[in-house]
C-alpha cells in the first residue's frame, strides 16, 4: 500500500502564545483541535490513514512583524518545542524548520541547528514587515544555505497586513485576508523570486506552495512573460521547474484539476491540520474521493519522497 505523507500541518503551542501576549499583548488563536499530546495526535493519523506528517509552526506564530531579537526568539522557541514534541515519535513526525527573515545570518545558523536534530524541510512567509525580500540579493545566502543542505521550501501565506482600509470592512477585513489577501500576496511572492532571479542563482532549489499554489495554477496561461535569465523561458516553464503544490484546502473536483493542470510530478498531499480547517480526515477525504485513490497516493507519496530524501 503506498504512504500517504503529510505536507501541510501545524503546531501552535501554548508556551508560544504566551511569550506572543509578553511581546505584542495580541494572542494568536490555536486551532481547537491542536493539543501538544502528539501521541493523541499520532493515534488521529492512524485513524486518518496517514502514515508521515510534517509539523511546522502555526501561521499566527509569524514572527517577522516584530523587531529583530524577538523575532528570532520566537523563532528558535517555536523549533525547540516542536523538537521536543516530535523526538518520541521519530520517523511519525518530521519538523519543518521556522525561521526569521529579519536575520539572514542567524536563520542560517537556525536551519543548521535543526537539521541536526532532523528537521526536513524549511517554512517561508512571503514578506518581512510587510515588504517582500525573498526576491532580492539579500536572501541569497538563506537560500544558498537551504540549496546546499539539499531541503525543500515550504511557502506559506501569512496573513496580517498593514492596509488600513481594512479596518472600515466586517471583522476589521478579516474575511478578505483570509480569503484573498493571503494568497495574493503568495502568488506575488512566487512570481517575483522568478523575476528576480532567484532559480537562476539556485538553480537546484525547491518550493512547495501550500493550499493548492495559491490560486496560482488558474493563472498559468498569464505567465506567458519571459524571463531573461540564464536561458529564454516563460514564467509558467520556471514555476514548472522548481515548484509543487499540496491539495490542502481544495476539493476533488479541484484536485483533478490540479492533476491535469501542474501535471503528477508537482503535486503532493497537505491536510493543513491544526491550521483551521478542521478534522483530520477532512484532507484525506479529497484523496479518497478520487476514482483511484491508490494512485493519488502513490503520486504523492513519490514527490514527497524525492523532496524529502526518505
Amino acid at each position: 500500500m503506498p504512504a500517504l505523507i503529510d505536507w501541510h500541518s501545524h503546531h501552535t503551542p501554548s508556551e508560544l502564545v504566551d511569550d506572543f501576549v509578553r511581546l505584542t499583548g495580541k494572542a494568536p488563536s490555536p486551532d481547537p483541535f491542536d493539543s501538544p499530546d502528539f501521541d493523541r495526535r499520532s493515534r488521529e493519523l492512524d485513524e486518518a490513514g496517514i502514515d508521515v506528517q510534517l509539523v511546522c509552526q502555526g501561521a499566527g506564530l509569524y514572527a517577522d512583524r516584530l523587531p529583530a531579537d524577538q523575532a528570532l526568539e520566537i523563532t528558535r522557541r517555536s523549533n525547540d518545542v516542536l523538537a521536543e514534541r516530535i523526538a518520541p515519535h521519530r520517523g511519525r513526525f518530521l519538523g519543518t524548520i521556522a525561521v526569521s527573515l529579519k536575520n539572514i545570518d542567524a536563520s542560517i545558523e537556525e536551519i543548521e541547528r535543526m537539521v541536526s536534530k532532523g528537521f526536513r524541510a524549511v517554512l517561508l512567509y512571503p514578506k518581512r514587515d510587510d515588504a517582500f525580500m525573498l526576491d532580492s540579493p539579500e536572501a541569497d545566502p538563506l537560500f544558498a544555505k537551504i540549496a546546499e543542505l539539499k531541503l525543500p521550501v515550504f511557502l506559506h501565506g501569512a496573513t496580517s497586513t498593514k492596509d488600513p482600509t481594512l479596518k472600515s470592512l466586517e471583522d476589521e477585513g478579516a474575511g478578505v485576508v483570509y480569503g484573498v489577501v493571503a494568497d495574493a500576496t503568495v502568488n506575488e511572492c512566487v512570481l517575483r523570486m522568478i523575476a528576480g532571479g532567484v532559480f537562476d542563482r539556485h538553480q537546484e532549489l525547491k518550493v512547495v506552495i501550500r493550499s493548492g499554489g495559491g490560486g496560482l495554477p488558474l493563472l498559468l496561461k498569464r505567465l506567458s512573460w519571459r524571463h531573461k535569465g540564464r536561458d529564454d523561458r516563460s514564467y509558467a516553464e520556471i514555476l514548472f521547474d522548481h515548484f509543487l503544490i499540496d491539495t490542502a484546502s481544495v476539493d476533488a473536483r479541484t484536485l483533478g484539476f490540479l492533476l491535469e493542470t501542474m501535471g503528477e510530478e508537482r503535486i503532493v498531499f497537505g491536510s493543513d491540520y491544526c491550521g483551521g480547517l478542521g478534522l483530520l480526515k477532512k484532507g484525506v477525504a479529497v484523496v479518497e474521493q478520487q476514482s483511484d485513490p491508490a494512485r493519488i497516493k502513490t503520486i504523492t507519496e513519490r514527490n514527497s519522497r524525492a523532496l524529502l530524501h526518505l
